[in-house]
Formats: C-alpha cells, sequence, structure tokens
C-alpha cells in the first residue's frame, strides 16, 4: 500500500495547480487520475481517426482568467515547457451581415469599433465599463480567499480596491441582479452593438433571467488582462504543472479510476481504485472531481447525513434543461472569412481572436426551442467558435486548419433522443459556422461531435457539465456548490473539495485549486501548532521563487 501525506484525485489543472502548492508547503502528493493522460478538461489529443495529425481541444481552449489568479505567477510556468502567446483584440463578435466589433484590451479601442455603428452607444459603453472592471476587480479579488472564511490580507486588499473604485460601487449589485437583456437594453440602441454584447455575455441559460448580468464579469476582465492561448494547445498547461511537480517530487498516476474514498471514524483515510489497491493519505484528500461525484458517489454510504445528502443531491448541474454541444473539424486546407475580412478595412486579422456568433432574436429563439426539445434552426446558434491554427499552426499539419466550434444552447432533451437529433444538431452548427467561414464543407476531413452525455463519459462529470454546478447567482461563493459546502472543508474531516463547483467556479483559472489547497495547508498547520509563522514562510518562499 502506498502512503503520502495528500491525495489529490484528479489531474485536470485545478487538481495539479493545488498539488503543486500542497508540495511546496512541504507534503508528500500523489495526483490519481481515471484517464490514461492529464489534462480534464484542459487535454488536447487527436481524437478524429481521418485526421490523426489534428490536435483537437477537446472541451476548452481559452484561458480568459488564467492570469487573474496567483498560480499564474507564483507556479513559474514557464520554466516548464508553458509557452503562452499574446492577441489582442482576444474577441471579434462576427455580425451575420458581415459586420464585427473587436474587443481590445483597451475599452477605448473597443468603443472606437462600436462607434462605426453608433456614436452614442460608444459614449454609453465607455460609461459601462467601468463598473463592469469594477465588478471583475472586487469578483476577482474575492475568488483569491476562501468564500467562508476570507483571510485578513485579501480582505483588507479588497476594501483598499474597493475605496479606488467607490465612484462605481452603487452600479454593481443592479449589474449582478439583473439580467443581461434589462442592462443591455438600458444602456444601448443599436441592434448589431446589442447582439454583440449579448453574445458576448450570453451562456447556458437565458439573459431574460434576473441575475445573469453576474456575466459581465467576463466583460469587466476583458478589459484588465490581454488574452493569451498556450502554444500545443491548452494541454501545454496541465503538462506544464505535472512538469513542476514531479519535478518538486510529486507524483502524478493516470489510469488509476477511484472507486471509493476511504473513510475510518468520519475521517477520510485515503482511496480505493477501481483495481482495488489502496492509496493512503496521512492527512488529507483534496477531491476536484465534481461536487456530486466526490459526495455521492465516491463516499461509502452511511457516511453522510440525509440532509447533507439531500443538500449534495439538490446541486444544479443541468443548466436549467439546456445542453451544450461542441464540434471540432479538421480541415484539409485553410478556412477564410473573406466577408468579414473585408468588411473591416484594417490591419486585424480576423482569423486570430476568439468569435463570437449570435443575435438577441435569434437567441431567444434558440433557448425557446432547445428548452422545448426541438432542434434549434442555423443561423440562430449561439457560438463561441476558435480557429487555433491561426495562432499556432503546429496543431495541424502545414497549411491546414482546426476549427472549435463550441454551442452553449442546444436541447436537454431533444425529441426522439439523441441517438436520432445527434447528427442534426451538430450539422446545424456547422451550417451556422458556414456563415461565416469559407470552404467549410468542402475542406473538411473529420469532425469530434461532443453533448453532454459524450463529455460526462469522456470526463466523468455529472451531466456532463463543464463547470461542475451551474453558473447561477444562487450558487456563487459561500453556496457554491451548496449552503454548508461552500469553505472546501466537507462534512468529512480531512475530506476536501477543490474543482470547479467550488469557489470561484469554472474556467480556466486554477482559482479552485489554489485556495482549496491553501485552505488544506492552513489546516494542517493548524493541527500541527504551526500557525501563522509557516504560513507566513510558506508566503516567504513563493515570494523568493518569483524573484
Amino acid at each position: 500500500m502506498q502512503e503520502y501525506d495528500i491525495v489529490v484525485i484528479g489531474a485536470g489543472h485545478n487538481g495539479l495547480v493545488a498539488a503543486n502548492y500542497l508540495r511546496d508547503a512541504g507534503f508528500s502528493v500523489v495526483v490519481i487520475e481515471s484517464n490514461e493522460r492529464i489534462g480534464g478538461m484542459t487535454s488536447t489529443s487527436a481524437p478524429i481517426a481521418s485526421a490523426p495529425d489534428h490536435q483537437i481541444n477537446n472541451f476548452s481552449i481559452d484561458s480568459f482568467f488564467w492570469d487573474s489568479f496567483p498560480p499564474s505567477r507564483d507556479l513559474q510556468l514557464h520554466r516548464y515547457g508553458l509557452r503562452m502567446v499574446e492577441f489582442n483584440p482576444g474577441h471579434l463578435y462576427l455580425h451575420p451581415d458581415g459586420g464585427s466589433i473587436a474587443f481590445f484590451k483597451d475599452p477605448a479601442r473597443t468603443a472606437d469599433d462600436i462607434r462605426r455603428f453608433s456614436i452614442r452607444d460608444a459614449r454609453a459603453y465607455l460609461e459601462f465599463v467601468p463598473a463592469a472592471q469594477a465588478f471583475a476587480e472586487l469578483a476577482m479579488q474575492m475568488g483569491k480567499t476562501n468564500p467562508t472564511r476570507p483571510d485578513m490580507a485579501t480582505l483588507a486588499d479588497t476594501v483598499r480596491r474597493a475605496f479606488g473604485l467607490r465612484h462605481e460601487l452603487g452600479e454593481l449589485a443592479p449589474l449582478a441582479l439583473n439580467s443581461i437583456s434589462d442592462t443591455i437594453a438600458e444602456r444601448f440602441g443599436h441592434q448589431v452593438v446589442r447582439d454583440a454584447l449579448h453574445a458576448s455575455s450570453g451562456s447556458t441559460i437565458p439573459n431574460d433571467i434576473s441575475g445573469t448580468g453576474v456575466a459581465f464579469v467576463w466583460i469587466g476582465n476583458m478589459h484588465r488582462y490581454a488574452c493569451r492561448r498556450a502554444i500545443g494547445g491548452i494541454q501545454a498547461l496541465p503538462d506544464a504543472l505535472a512538469n513542476r511537480l514531479t519535478s518538486k517530487g510529486g507524483a502524478v498516476h493516470t489510469g488509476a479510476a477511484v472507486a471509493e474514498v476511504t473513510v475510518d471514524q468520519n475521517r477520510a483515510t485515503g482511496v480505493l481504485l477501481v483495481d482495488g489497491s489502496h492509496i493512503r493519505a496521512r492527512q488529507a484528500v483534496l477531491a476536484t472531481c465534481d461536487p456530486r461525484t466526490t459526495l455521492d458517489k465516491l463516499l461509502p454510504d452511511g457516511v453522510l447525513s440525509e440532509s447533507s445528502r439531500a443538500a449534495v443531491n439538490s446541486i444544479p448541474v443541468n443548466n436549467l434543461g439546456y445542453g451544450q454541444m461542441k464540434v471540432d473539424l479538421a480541415l484539409s486546407g485553410r478556412t477564410t472569412m473573406k466577408r468579414h475580412q473585408a468588411w473591416r478595412e484594417d490591419d486585424i486579422d480576423v482569423r486570430k481572436p476568439t468569435h463570437m456568433i449570435g443575435t438577441e432574436e435569434g437567441m431567444r429563439r434558440l433557448f425557446a426551442r432547445s428548452g422545448a426539445g426541438l432542434v434549434p434552426d442555423p443561423g440562430d446558434y449561439l457560438l463561441w467558435p476558435v480557429i487555433p491554427t491561426s495562432l499556432d499552426p503546429s496543431q495541424a499539419p502545414d497549411g491546414q486548419d482546426t476549427v472549435y466550434l463550441y454551442s452553449s444552447v442546444v436541447p436537454s432533451s431533444p425529441e426522439g433522443g439523441w441517438a436520432a437529433a445527434k447528427d442534426k444538431v451538430a450539422q446545424g452548427i456547422v451550417e451556422t459556422a458556414s456563415m461565416y467561414y469559407d470552404d467549410l464543407d468542402s475542406l473538411e476531413i473529420g469532425r469530434q461531435v461532443l453533448n453532454n452525455e459524450d463529455i460526462a463519459d469522456l470526463t466523468h462529470a455529472t451531466a456532463g457539465n463543464i463547470t461542475h454546478v451551474d453558473t447561477v447567482l444562487s450558487r456563487f461563493g459561500p453556496l457554491r456548490p451548496a449552503r454548508g459546502l461552500g469553505g472546501y472543508r466537507t462534512p468529512v474531516a480531512g475530506l476536501y473539495m477543490g474543482g470547479a463547483g467550488s469557489h470561484p467556479g469554472g474556467g480556466i483559472s486554477g482559482g479552485p485549486g489554489y485556495v482549496s489547497s491553501q485552505t488544506v495547508i492552513k489546516d494542517l498547520h493548524k493541527a500541527q501548532g504551526l500557525g501563522r509563522g509557516a504560513q507566513r514562510w510558506t508566503s516567504l518562499q513563493r515570494r523568493l521563487r518569483r524573484a
């Protein structure tokens, strides 16, 4: 039987982030991964049999929030193989008529693009951005600390930042509590501008629902950091994290599916693997799989109280009944965007940014049909596509492309079932993309199509939810994933959670892995009687590494 101080379940980026901090704090650590390769939802592979040399970013590609959190600086992953390329504008809204709006890091440049459509809306955007930036600033700041027991240093820093943003504070509550639709309607008039803001802020639930305004944190954060993408695909991020961990004495075991978290006298003692082997955790188990899997599937029967189990089973994972689909295309040549490139009349290469596709009215029809289990009409899909090879040609053979098409809204349970509807929905997504990208039909070698059921099979995430828990206002901060479970600790002593289902939530940020690891370190130092001196020493070590 193997023994470590801490066993981490899941070798996605959050599990590997947490393991690095735990190893830096002096604990022996092993990361257990059920798949044969690390990465989880930050994986890149060649799954299209007819295109074995085309690298596909299976679930995610853009690390929008990575630079907002300490791991991007603390872990110095450039020393372990991670190379990032910056691109600005990071996002480009594509309108069906051939127009576009570029979202630059500089809000003034973004307003200049909006001015092509409306002088009034350009002014309104510049008035809107400070509130969105303040929202993002405070949200990212609080995302760095335990939401149930925030550390005093972070609180003090947040208060200081809030004072600097005092003129915008009055806008924050309405921004978060209102619907996306109401906020846009109150401020913007030109339909193309409104369409762009709906598409950029739209997610997995209708924009008309109160509380969806929290999505504007994305716009605020986009104007705080330039966008960067990993060379070699998003797999480069977990690969660098694993390289760093193993170089410092940590371990990673792949092909090691966990059957059960072992518990003795209500304390987690390790993990039992599907193959029957047991790995003992002398001090803690940190699970970065989704909360339902951790607390329902992996804990032995009878460990949780009935009330705790009821709370776990009530954790929302189905995005109010809306599904998602991702289609990846391997192409034999390079797709162009002639209409949108010609319209711009500037030096922006329209192939390079992350694209946003959708219209206000089309999204309303999309949600209505998807909610009724009906296949959406082509042209109504909300897409966030990327041409990964536009910035990193190494992901395909010379002169060839991959195209990443993520649709955040499709039927969850289509009429007639997925067996009958899957190809039709996927083709509708490709037909929508073909309105913007040239020659997809003639260039396509093959495709990968993933819906929620496929994502669940491949990643083991409950319901295939890419954020583990629905991203709704009632599941933020101390309420994520549920009341009483928001501080990474669980009802089982020594068992912690630290994946996307925990604060601060989904996306490639490393935030849940970072804060959960700090919680574990604090608890173990306290149990060992080391107290704040050890915490200060750990902080000093980090500063020395960055120097």
